[in-house]
């Protein structure tokens, strides 16, 4: 295949195959945060910081991309998420776990303006295709990653499991460290105008953003939605980790085609429907009559969580080359503080509104997204060149 004899797709390939061997997805994170006796309350505080902390490390990796260069900037960040595992494995109590996750948060939205940042520059207009290949290689190992990760909990517990992450983490950043190449960036005639200012003054880019934080301003019921399963089914730890294993399978299937019409039809467009059958996924979800049900619309959810993932590149589309790395870290920011807001409100919206009307709320909030995503149009295609 074509895209393997890149080096910097084998890097980031390597690191995703590592990544997904134990997958710890939404559903599983609750049930480790309610293993320490966590309340709603308490688990809305949790993830409302922890994409509090996103929108920082976003906006740092951001910065940091174009400053330093995307390559330092993806070893740094998987090493912190390396330690902040580690702290997972050793916490004795909540706000220990919490603190950890923190770390984790941070240092993974820090990641992914670098990594974006490394591909773009070493695939050109083909970034779609890749990052869809990327993203179903790590869908492939996540599947039964999910389940595993379920079984390792079950058997030995959740400090075993994230100690076991820490070490792959280990490994992954050795390999990042041997196979992926550093990019050479522009001209440094060009850095007096690489600054937010210059970032935020692009409309689409500013459009494409707003987009994004209604999603994850109103669609706070993703967090929460294995209390509505657990709550009228019954489920267990071992029908909670299904959900991951079917969001990673779903995108294992539909990431890479999804890519490729992004390349081809508009990136906007595709994250656009994406966002749409997302909203149609939440309307549907609070009638299911069984647990079959609650999976089947799962399913049209993450279908559309696959597509909608196009905007993070539809936002570097958009922006020019000298900050690529900001406009990534910008979208990103939005994305986490729209999580931050409706995620750390959303467990005392969920205790006092229920979850029929939280999963309004989401229906709404993708729509307006979706419409919102669609008001850049389809920016002129822009080459980029590996010197």
């Amino acid at each position: 295949m074509k895209v393997l004899r890149n080096r910097a797709v084998i890097a980031l390939l390597s690191f995703n195959l590592m990544a997904g061997m134990l997958f710890v997805g939404g559903a599983l994170l609750v049930s480790f945060m309610r293993s320490f006796g966590t309340t709603p309350a308490q688990l809305g505080l949790i993830l409302g910081t922890g994409w509090a902390a996103s929108v920082f490390g976003a906006l740092s990796g951001g910065y940091l991309t174009d400053r330093i260069g995307p390559r330092k900037m993806v070893l740094l960040s998987v090493a912190l998420v390396a330690l902040g595992l580690l702290g997972k494995s050793l916490s004795q109590h909540w706000l220990q776990a919490g603190a950890w996750y923190l770390l984790v948060m941070g240092a993974q939205a820090a990641l992914g303006p670098a990594g974006k940042a490394s591909l773009k520059a070493a695939v050109g207009e083909q970034v779609g295709s890749s990052l869809g290949f990327l993203n179903t290689a790590l869908s492939a190992v996540a599947v039964p990653g999910a389940a595993l990760t379920g079984w390792v909990v079950m058997r030995w517990g959740w400090s075993a499991l994230f100690a076991a992450k820490f070490a792959t983490y280990v490994v992954a950043l050795f390999m990042l460290l041997l196979l992926l190449p550093e990019v050479r960036v522009q001209a440094r005639a060009q850095e007096r105008s690489a600054n937010w200012r210059f970032a935020l003054s692009n409309p689409a880019l500013l459009s494409i953003c707003v987009s994004v934080f209604v999603v994850t301003l109103g669609g706070y019921c993703h967090a929460f939605h294995p209390y509505f399963v657990q709550d009228r089914f019954g489920s267990d730890v071992h029908r909670l980790a299904l959900f991951d294993s079917i969001y990673n399978g779903v995108w294992m299937l539909s990431n890479w085609p999804a890519g490729m019409l992004a390349d081809r039809l508009g990136r906007g467009r595709i994250a656009a429907s994406g966002y749409a059958l997302m909203g149609l996924g939440w309307l549907l979800f609070p009638a299911a009559p069984s647990l079959l049900a609650i999976y089947a619309f799962y399913t049209i959810y993450c279908l559309g969580n696959s597509m909608g993932f196009y905007a993070s590149v539809f936002a570097l589309d958009v922006a020019p080359e000298q900050v690529k790395g900001r406009a990534g870290g910008l979208f990103d920011a939005a994305m986490y503080l729209g999580s931050t807001l409706g995620d750390g409100a959303g467990g005392l919206l969920w205790q006092h509104w229920g979850p029929q009307a939280s999963f309004a709320v989401a229906t709404l909030a993708n729509g307006l997204g979706a419409l919102l995503l669609l008001l850049p149009g389809r920016p002129e295609e822009t080459h980029y060149k590996d010197h």
